[in-house]
């Protein structure tokens, strides 16, 4: 058998990075620019490269000695870089565009800093941390926790139904495999596409509609997502948080966040809430309408099955809070 060759562990000094996760549609985006708004944050980041590689080491494709350097380099990089304004986003529109940002000028000032080995020492003697937006880390959270990072999660959930409903009018049930904008590692079963999480379990998916994809996935992901930190040797590297809370009561959330990161916010906070809509009031018929579209549209046992996972979020927050 062939030997996996060591590895040279090499310095972190890509600290303090913060995890702002959950599966898609779970309202991550409210907190793209209001955690960045907090003292010494750097611009929120998307990393897709990152939620590649620790699914992978789950699927068995990438050893987690490899996976470990490949990540520490990318975020010793990452974190070089944005002290340069090396690879910032200049888009506008985008979340990630620093015209989002705070204060965009450090972006701008930062295109005249001389790069060097003093870059590396600010990083060093700096409590500066890093926000990203990620996809799925709690499915995986038994890799994340191996592989030696420096990060605090923060947690979002939403009710099922209205979650996988956005699932499903996204699309979500038919553009693995097919969309070549889903940036998602596609595994093949029988020579057909199906996204990594259906793993183990793709026989079960022939034959679905795309309405009964989105729950069958959603339903699957949720409750692995709940195992994982109900299994968790690092719950306090983990701040769980309920969408419909954040939106309606944000400023009680954003103490619980302060606490969490040792961070405070700023003048520029409120003005960052307010462009979220919160605080907002939430319609309660509209789950109703959501819920009756998938009773007429998914088979008995995924129907059931996504009912008893709501109530169970309504009852008690699946039991993590």
């Amino acid at each position: 058998m062939k030997q996996t060759k060591s590895l040279h562990e090499i310095e972190n000094i890509a600290k303090n990075l913060v995890f702002i996760d959950g599966i898609a549609r779970s309202g991550k985006s409210i907190f793209s620019n209001i955690i960045p708004s907090f003292e010494d944050v750097e611009h929120i980041q998307f990393m897709t490269q990152l939620e590649h590689i620790i699914p992978s080491v789950n699927l068995g494709g990438i050893d987690i000695e490899y996976a470990k350097m490949i990540l520490r380099l990318s975020l010793n990089e990452l974190s070089y870089n944005i002290k340069l304004s090396r690879n910032v986003n200049f888009r506008a529109k985008d979340q990630t565009g620093i015209a989002n940002y705070k204060n965009p000028d450090v972006y701008w000032d930062r295109l005249n800093n001389e790069e060097g080995d003093y870059i590396v020492q600010y990083i060093q003697n700096h409590d500066t941390s890093i926000p990203f937006v990620t996809h799925d880390l709690m499915v995986n959270l038994n890799v994340v926790e191996r592989l030696d990072l420096d990060y605090k999660i923060i947690e979002l959930y939403r009710n099922p139904i209205d979650n996988i409903y956005s699932w499903y009018t996204k699309g979500w049930g038919e553009r693995f495999g097919k969309d070549p904008r889903a940036w998602a590692i596609v595994t093949s079963y029988n020579k057909e596409p199906f996204p990594w999480y259906c793993s183990g379990y793709e026989e079960k998916m022939i034959g679905l509609n795309s309405c009964e994809v989105c729950v069958i996935i959603g339903v699957d992901i949720i409750k692995r997502s709940i195992k994982q930190y109900k299994n968790s040797k690092l719950p306090g590297n983990i701040l769980t948080i309920l969408y419909e809370d954040m939106l309606q009561d944000p400023y009680y959330q954003l103490e619980k966040i302060e606490s969490f990161l040792g961070k405070k916010k700023t003048k520029h906070t409120k003005r960052f809430v307010t462009s979220a809509r919160c605080p907002r009031v939430l319609d309660a018929k509209d789950r109703e309408r959501k819920l009756q579209i998938f009773k007429d549209n998914v088979n008995t046992e995924l129907f059931e099955s996504l009912v008893e996972l709501s109530e169970l979020y309504e009852r008690n927050a699946y039991g993590i809070l």
